[in-house]
């Protein structure tokens, strides 16, 4: 069974989620990449399958259409930490006793940028570093914003801020030696960001885990890698139960 949330933010801003399970059971939320959405296949069927196996599932917008939700140009990844303590605060005033998390791409970097740190065990899937955090973007002085366009089909403007915090703030690296939580770190074996999740292996602070997802490229989109990276979370997140 799924249930729509509305979470309240600041400013009268709220963030849109849907909750999938009974609050009784462990919780797990993900937090999706860059230009994400919370309906991403990898999302959708992992709740399926937590559910399946005793969790229920929490997937949100960071930023969506929505008119009063927060929109991709005016967040940072630091507001994607904050409003993910939102969440987890939420969900532990409903009585929520064990919460985990999950961040995909950039996701992971919004992850580590919590300052509560209020969960109980963390993963992360093929996650940004040090290099991949990085935006190649145009300046457009008209909006004072910067015009991003990526490898993707379509381009997107994002903020100054976002920009700046990204290229010249942003050490997901360091960032991940400060996060003293049970932590695995699951890189794609076809992806580029091998290198940069053995980093964050090796930066972080037991307990830790490291697993690859062999032939599978970023969004685990390969017939059984998403198979995989479930259950190689689960194996993680059930050890803290």
């Amino acid at each position: 069974m799924e249930e729509e949330i509305k979470i309240p933010l600041e400013n009268k801003k709220y963030i849109y989620g849907i909750l999938r399970g009974s609050l009784d059971k462990p919780l797990v939320i993900f937090v999706h990449g860059f230009p994400g959405f919370k309906n991403e296949h990898q999302f959708f069927n992992a709740a399926r399958f937590f559910e399946k196996n005793g969790f229920s599932a929490f997937r949100f917008d960071l930023y969506s259409w929505k008119a009063d939700a927060r929109k991709l140009e005016e967040c940072t990844l630091s507001l994607h930490g904050q409003d993910l303590d939102v969440v987890v605060e939420y969900f532990r005033s409903k009585g929520v006793k064990k919460i985990f998390v999950v961040g995909h791409s950039f996701g992971g970097v919004s992850v580590l940028l919590s300052k509560k740190k209020d969960f109980n065990a963390a993963v992360l899937w093929d996650s940004s570093g040090d290099k991949d955090v990085k935006l190649k973007a145009k300046y457009i002085k008209e909006i004072d914003k910067f015009y991003y366009e990526g490898e993707s089909a379509y381009g997107f403007t994002i903020s100054r801020e976002m920009y700046e915090e990204n290229n010249n703030k942003l050490k997901p690296s360091e960032l991940i030696k400060e996060f003293h939580m049970p932590i695995k770190i699951i890189v794609a074996g076809k992806g580029v960001l091998i290198d940069e999740g053995k980093q964050f292996f090796n930066n972080a602070t037991d307990p830790k885990s490291f697993a690859t997802i062999q032939g599978a490229t970023h969004c685990f989109d390969e017939d059984g890698a998403e198979e995989n990276l479930f259950q190689e979370t689960y194996n993680w997140f059930k050890r803290f139960v």
